[in-house]
């Protein structure tokens, strides 16, 4: 299955990693440089368009597997339908290896230079960044094998609307998310986790049947 998870993720790197390296230095430095001083900044990057950016993967290999055939051509070696399925679960998530170093390196950066934040703030955007990258990496894959190419970006796009649009709101309402914080850290904690596990494994469930009923 390691060759499986090797293919997802060099397919990846050949397929949009150059295009999204550009956008993803531009909007660093907006938000850091530019945007640094505004409490808002680490929030807008770590919590929307990182999650947003890194999320998109699953819609990505798909278009792979429709241009190149890969999926069709992974079917006829000696491969479980699990191993598939999980596999492409694993790239993914493994995927994000590139995001969390960029939220490591953008948090520390903001913390060294403006101190906007307590450690432990930080600490708290980062594992909600990477926590909301995790749900939305794990809908995103369940809805590729749902659905055909159309059908994943289309979700895909409403997705971004919608947490561009709640963000949005955040900001016109002045809505302090690191109010949240000051709930007991099991329960805030314990509650995103568990939201974030549900997902994952009813995720896996209908991926796995949907892509049992295309192999028929």
């Amino acid at each position: 299955m390691s060759g499986l998870i090797y293919r997802d993720i060099i397919t990846q790197i050949r397929y949009s990693f150059l295009s999204k390296i550009i956008p993803d230095i531009l909007f660093f430095l907006m938000f850091l440089v530019l945007l640094g001083k505004y409490r808002f900044s680490p929030l807008s990057m770590i919590l929307l368009y990182l999650p947003t950016q890194t999320s998109i993967i699953p819609i990505t290999l798909k278009d792979a597997d429709s241009s190149y055939k890969g999926r069709m051509l992974s079917m006829t070696f000696p491969f479980s339908k699990r191993e598939l399925v999980l596999s492409r679960y694993l790239s993914c998530c493994l995927y994000q290896l590139y995001g969390i170093g960029v939220m490591i390196l953008f948090l520390t950066l903001h913390f060294l230079i403006y101190r906007t934040y307590s450690p432990v703030v930080y600490l708290g955007i980062f594992a909600g960044g990477l926590l909301i990258t995790l749900f939305m990496t794990l809908i995103n894959v369940m809805v590729s094998f749902v659905g055909n190419m159309n059908i994943s970006t289309i979700f895909y796009i409403i997705f971004v609307v919608l947490a561009a649009a709640a963000y949005v709101l955040y900001l016109f309402l002045d809505i302090d998310l690191l109010d949240l914080l000051g709930l007991p850290f099991p329960l805030l904690w314990g509650i995103a986790v568990g939201i974030v596990a549900v997902t994952g494994i009813l995720s896996y469930n209908v991926s796995m049947n949907a892509f049992a009923r295309s192999c028929r």
